[in-house]
């Protein structure tokens, strides 16, 4: 059996114009891949606590995952639960680098223009741009 995860949760962290975006360290699944911050629910877990701790693990920040947003289903299968996320007054982001390389700010037309781009995110983005999501 595959220890892929069968659902994520995804953080969607606004400021102004620009999501907050990582890149994927060379040391987990989908290398060098540009999304937004998230992983695997374990079991037992609520898509909104997985958000929560994945924030803690990937870069260090508490957060408060206000809402789910949108959810989606990857090519594989995966079931992903995307939450408006906002982080804590206070917090500095200091990436773990097992599992993210670099963080960066950027604009929806910033990250779609990127080669690299994680295929769920981009499918994200053209959902928001049909009207479907609302940020």
């Amino acid at each position: 059996m595959s220890d892929f995860p069968k659902r994520a949760a995804v953080a969607v962290i606004v400021d102004g114009p620009r999501f907050l975006t990582i890149l994927r360290s060379q040391a987990v699944r989908a290398p060098g891949q540009i999304c937004f911050p998230g992983g695997g629910i374990e079991l037992a877990e609520s898509p909104q606590a997985a958000t929560i701790r994945e924030m803690r693990e990937e870069l260090g920040v508490n957060v408060i995952a206000q809402k789910e947003i949108w959810k989606s289903v990857s090519p594989r299968g995966l079931e992903i639960h995307w939450w408006k996320t906002v982080i804590e007054k206070g917090q500095t982001i200091i990436p773990n680098p097992d599992e993210v390389e670099s963080y960066s700010w950027l604009s929806a037309k910033e990250i779609v223009a990127c080669s690299n781009l994680l295929e769920s995110n981009r499918r994200f983005f053209e959902a928001l741009e049909a009207g479907e999501i609302c940020t």
